[in-house]
């Protein structure tokens, strides 16, 4: 176009593009302000109506997890770009490619969470269509096998719908004729930039959703059925002197309320007659203000795709400052189009300043893992040294053993906990790090401890009926709590915030293991089953074959390779893990077997039993070693110490001993249960057990290492 034409016309356009630019990006500056007190609010957003937070949450964790991994990654190429020479370009293109790559996928992963999140209200859609075509008959004039295809799309996309302008008879004849058919070139212009298999900006264009004009409480009536999609309408009114563009939007930053801006007022008929004035004949001048009404739809719909998925991606580009000469071509002068691109920019700051501190946060965590990885190799180095240099020193048998004793018999109760409410603690764990424990508790929940203290650090609350049995993850990040309600319940330890439940069992859940790696989570039930769980996925991985009665406990081997279970049925069986083949079946009790555990090397089974007895098995072998006797009731848990030294045992006969494991000689007998001791456990450097009685009590004993 040419600059005499665009200064003729230059401030009927100005008048009426820069304010709805303004409006539209207050209105969703004021949003993003909004969320930002929740950073994946953002990242991940969701209808407001979804019924279920754990899917919300399970979706949050995961794109967190993802995140977490993109910043290491991330974290690792930056170190290595710092020290790359000028001469490893190749390199460095590598490094760069596999950041944009990462990027890529952090962005599908967003809208795969973000569909799913959106799969219930698009059903609940679904089912209403019908209610409420029947009601409303203005949807008579729309698709319905169209309405359900746009809600049955698989990918999470933008859905862009425009409206037939609303065109007064009074208008030339070449705005009735021409106008609808150039307005098609809008669909031309997204397609191209924003097509629906992008993988950054995708975009669902429909020009002939609407078989006729639309006005707001249209808006507001489609919105009713696709509120589940993010979607934007534009439409306009063009009477006999003025044209109105209007835009209506829902879905954007987790609003599903509709939104609606419009224009100042385009006095085409004023520019009309300066394009006249400019020496344009009167059939030109129409033209160009033909083709500028198109031409502000394509500013409109692409500013609004860039707008949303650079809403929900910190990392988005938005398309629209590269088609800066082409919206020119199309009539539409720079200055025009600035105010588009400084509210786009200013979304763009924001967003980037606070994704790079939400990124610096997770770097800094990193680095701090990192820190904390590389101490800790640096003590089992220490350890390691110590342990050579104790290996030098020739010991025999009888030595190790009188060193066994002596700490055996230093284990003395230096406290007893009775705030637990319970007729019965039924299960105690302690963390990884050594520094809480967990056990079951009243009120349907379970509790977190301070092994040093004895105080109650967290209650995790949410089973409809009693808590049984406890376990945490080897990275001590995640609570697992089996109940009588037969579910299992994941909890952040550190938040208290319930993850997700875990459902499938049809009887109380008795037993947990998490495997070394802590992505499979083992239960065992009263229903005879044992049901293996994808941690990654939160969902059930497959049922091993039945035990004939209830399992009473599970255990995984260090090597995350063989799970042992102990049943009602007076059995032992051995599984691999990772198949859910049965290994081998133990038979050796003559009464239930409440208990199994394995040594930290790997070697020795170990079953506690109403027999009365403890019975140590070759794990490889399947063969029994030694039986352990000494207690007069029966025995309810069973735990290794860490070092491989010594057994402990928990019984019906109110009593907790400790054996020797390599002879299967008894050591010593603590006592101070008024009824049977039901669980024990070893903390992670030997010198502390935790057991949980039937008086209702937990006592911590402590040794003098």
């Amino acid at each position: 176009m040419f600059p005499t034409i665009i200064a003729a016309i230059a401030p009927y356009i100005s008048a009426v593009l820069s304010p709805i630019a303004r409006n539209i990006g207050h209105k969703l500056g004021e949003a993003f302000g909004h969320n930002s007190q929740n950073y994946l609010d953002i990242l991940i957003p969701y209808p407001n109506n979804s019924s279920d937070s754990t899917e919300i949450e399970q979706a949050k964790q995961h794109y967190s997890q993802e995140m977490l991994e993109y910043a290491k990654a991330k974290d690792t190429r930056d170190r290595e770009l710092l020290k790359l020479t000028v001469a490893q370009t190749a390199r460095r293109l590598e490094l760069q490619a596999q950041e944009q790559q990462d990027r890529l996928k952090l962005a599908a992963l967003q809208r795969d969470l973000m569909r799913e999140l959106q799969a219930k209200d698009i059903q609940v859609k679904l089912a209403e269509i019908q209610t409420i075509w029947d009601k409303d008959t203005w949807f008579s004039k729309l698709n319905r096998e169209e309405t359900k295809q746009i809600l049955l799309q698989q990918q999470h996309r933008l859905l862009i719908l425009l409206s037939p302008p609303k065109i007064s008879k009074r208008c030339p004849e070449t705005f009735c004729e021409d106008l609808p058919i150039e307005m098609r070139s809008v669909g031309d212009f997204l397609r191209q930039h924003y097509p629906q298999q992008d993988v950054l900006r995708p975009v669902k264009f429909y020009s002939d959703y609407f078989t006729e004009s639309i006005g707001d409480i249209d808006v507001e009536r489609l919105q009713r059925i696709l509120s589940p999609v993010p979607t934007t309408i534009l439409y306009s009114d063009i009477s006999d002197y003025a044209v109105t563009f209007r835009v209506g939007f829902w879905g954007f930053l987790n609003n599903q309320e509709v939104s609606l801006f419009s224009t100042k007022v385009f006095d085409w008929e004023e520019a009309k007659e300066a394009l006249l004035a400019s020496g344009v004949s009167e059939k030109k001048a129409l033209r160009i203000i033909r083709q500028l009404i198109v031409a502000i739809h394509k500013l409109l719909g692409g500013f609004l795709a860039d707008l949303y998925y650079l809403n929900i991606n910190p990392c988005y580009e938005p398309l629209l400052f590269n088609l800066k000469d082409e919206l020119a071509e199309y009539g539409l002068a720079e200055e025009w189009v600035k105010p588009y691109f400084d509210i786009l920019q200013d979304i763009q700051r924001r967003q980037r300043e606070q994704y790079e501190q939400e990124l610096k946060k997770l770097i800094e965590q990193v680095e701090a893992e990192r820190q904390s990885q590389e101490a800790a190799k640096a003590e089992a180095k220490r350890q390691q040294q110590i342990e050579e240099a104790a290996k030098c020193e020739v010991k025999s048998p009888q030595q190790i053993e009188e060193k066994i004793i002596r700490k055996a018999h230093s284990f003395k109760c230096v406290k007893t906990l009775n705030g637990v409410g319970m007729p019965s603690v039924d299960c105690v764990v302690i963390s990884p790090d050594g520094k809480t424990f967990a056990s079951n508790s009243s009120g349907n929940c379970s509790k977190l401890w301070n092994l040093h203290t004895g105080e109650v650090i967290r209650t995790f609350s949410g089973h409809s009926v009693a808590v049984y049995c406890v376990a945490i993850n080897p990275h001590g990040k995640i609570l697992a709590s089996g109940s009588y309600d037969r579910t299992i319940k994941l909890w952040n330890l550190e938040t208290g915030q319930e993850i997700t439940t875990l459902k499938g069992h049809s009887s109380l859940i008795r037993s947990l293991a998490f495997s070394p790696d802590g992505e499979t989570l083992a239960s065992g039930s009263q229903d005879n089953s044992i049901k293996l769980w994808n941690l990654k996925k939160w969902q059930e991985i497959c049922t091993l074959p039945r035990h004939s009665s209830s399992v009473y406990s599970v255990a995984i081997s260090p090597d995350g390779q063989t799970l042992a279970s102990g049943s009602y049925d007076k059995t032992i069986k051995l599984w691999n893990l990772k198949n859910g083949h049965t290994l081998c079946t133990l038979r050796g009790h003559s009464n239930s077997v409440s208990s199994v555990t394995i040594s930290p090397d790997g070697q020795t089974l170990a079953s506690g039993s109403y027999d009365h007895t403890v019975k140590l098995c070759n794990l490889k072998a399947g063969k029994e070693i030694r039986t352990l006797r000494g207690h007069s009731h029966y025995v309810n848990s069973v735990a290794i110490s860490p070092d491989g030294q010594i057994l402990v045992s928990g019984s019906g006969d109110s009593t907790i001993k400790l054996w020797n494991l390599k002879n299967g000689h008894t050591i010593f007998t603590l006592t101070g249960h008024s009824a049977p001791v039901n669980s024990v456990c070893f903390s992670p450097d030997g010198n502390t057990l935790v057991s949980g009685s039937s008086d209702g009590s937990i006592k911590i004993w402590r040794c003098d290492g």
